[in-house]
């Protein structure tokens, strides 16, 4: 199997599956534009396959023209040792760049067929019923305007709640968007502890409001328009990741894209239409790590070893939350506590057909997978490249040393992985904290509340899965990297 990257035949047979991909993604892309329509996300997914079809064709025939040359830089191996050792040279990188490029080929292949199975999801999303919008206050208009002036302001700071503005403004606002555009309406802005935000002049703000006989009615002030100030911040991040990570740092901005584009295009609305919500996100979470792995760093032992530790250390993480559910006797119905929002999804699921409708009880151990994603993605990848490293360092070590030693380098990342899992539970939940503690509950008490139950699991889950994703990553990195010891 070493050698197959140096035969021409293997070669041809890239040629010829670049080609296949190329044509199917253009074919596919042609019927998507003339069915549906030019949408942005399939379109540029199945672009992306055409590309790596079309990479593949280079790649294949670049290779095919360096090996013509392989067989007489064998030959030329002889004569003087000076003539020796160039032409032993000369064919080494010539292998070299035929290895390179048998490993960005296999990449290729892996992203464009992970492309195909995103357009296929994405499909099957798109096609998949959601939740009625029954709740939903339909034939609303929302639309940005600027304020133009300042009438009247009556609000003052609250001392006893941190001066907090208490009261209201009365404010001139002009349309900037739509199709009343240029017209200027005298709207009052609400001010309180939970809402509204002092406004100046100039400032950016959207509006709501209704159509009755092509004229505006109902029309209400929302809020500071933050579209703007999130988008800098949002730039400002990117660019910090740009600069200080260069080129790998720009690939996980590329990971992270389509990590949030599975979340929102393809998840999300299948698991809105009925889907098996475990499996799935188990699915999307497996998809997402292949694509961020194999574009941060191709196909090789480190990346294998880190791909099967993720998805081990995520699957232990659902099998253990599915044992903490079944043993605190809590599902995800009783997120309602600290997740006032599943009350909302109980009533769209009330909407829904009883055989296609989202399965909220298991959206607790969904979440897990989630949450424990990322800092398992971490760990995989942090082991992988420890013990790929020990390797190149000593070539020796048997796998019984390999093993010993990646222990102890994923030992020191467990405190600290599974202390970040424990942090971000008490920063999210922080406000109801501080509540459920004023009130001063026994231990039996508190420690019977679903809120801490649910809580609970879902930190202890996901830091399990940490946990178990580091021998998993060693035993599966011992096995790729390590050498068998030799019988005496």
């Amino acid at each position: 199997m070493r050698e197959l990257k140096y035969k021409k035949p293997f070669w041809y047979g890239v040629l010829a599956a670049g080609g296949l991909i190329a044509c199917a993604a253009i074919a596919l892309l042609l019927y998507r534009i003339l069915s549906d329509g030019a949408a942005l996300i399939p379109i540029a997914v199945l672009a992306a396959a055409a590309f790596s079809g079309g990479y593949l064709v280079f790649l294949a025939l670049r290779t095919l023209r360096q090996m013509r040359l392989l067989p007489g830089k064998e030959k030329d191996i002889s004569g003087s040792r000076a003539k020796r050792e160039q032409a032993q040279l000369a064919l080494s990188e010539a292998k070299r760049s035929v290895a390179r490029q048998y490993g960005r080929s296999l990449s290729a292949v892996i992203l464009a067929l992970c492309a195909f199975l995103f357009f296929w999801a994405y499909s099957k999303a798109q096609k998949t019923e959601s939740a009625p919008q029954s709740t939903v206050i339909t034939g609303i208009v929302y639309e940005k305007a600027t304020v133009v002036s300042i009438d009247d302001s009556q609000y003052q700071g609250q001392q006893d709640v941190e001066d907090v503005p208490v009261g209201h403004q009365i404010v001139t606002v002009e349309l900037k968007t739509g199709e009343f555009k240029g017209r200027r309406y005298q709207l009052k802005n609400n001010l309180s502890y939970l809402y509204g935000t002092v406004l100046k002049e100039g400032d950016s703000v959207t509006v709501s409001f209704s159509i009755s006989d092509g004229e505006v009615e109902s029309i209400v002030l929302q809020d500071y328009d933050r579209t703007t100030p999130l988008l800098i911040v949002i730039l400002v991040f990117l660019a910090i990741t740009i600069l200080v990570g260069g080129k790998v740092g720009a690939k996980s901005l590329l990971g992270l894209g389509l990590t949030v584009l599975c979340l929102f295009s393809v998840l999300i609305p299948l698991l809105l239409g009925g889907w098996p919500t475990i499996p799935t996100i188990l699915a999307t979470c497996a998809f997402v790590t292949v694509v961020t792995f194999v574009v941060l760093d191709g196909v090789n032992k480190k990346t294998i070893c880190a791909i099967l530790g993720t998805v081990s250390g995520v699957a232990f993480a659902a099998l253990f939350g599915r044992i903490a559910c079944a043993l605190t006797r809590v599902n995800g119905f009783q997120m309602y506590v600290a997740n006032p929002e599943v009350e909302a999804l109980l009533q769209l699921k009330q909407g829904q057909d009883p055989f296609y409708s989202l399965q909220i009880g298991d959206l607790l151990v969904g979440g897990i997978l989630l949450a424990a994603l990322g800092a398992v993605n971490d760990v995989a990848m942090s082991i992988s490249s420890a013990m790929n490293e020990l390797m190149t360092v000593n070539s020796n070590l048997t796998r019984r040393e390999l093993f010993k030693s990646g222990m102890n380098i994923g030992r020191d990342m467990v405190g600290t992985m599974t202390n970040t899992l424990i942090l971000a539970l008490v920063g999210s939940s922080l406000v109801l904290m501080i509540y459920l503690s004023s009130l001063e509950p026994s231990f039996t008490q508190l420690m019977s509340t679903a809120f801490l139950s649910v809580e609970m699991v879902q930190a202890i889950a996901s830091s399990v899965g940490v946990i178990l994703a580091v021998p998993l990553s060693v035993l599966i990195g011992m096995l790729l990297f390590g050498k068998r010891q030799k019988k005496a």
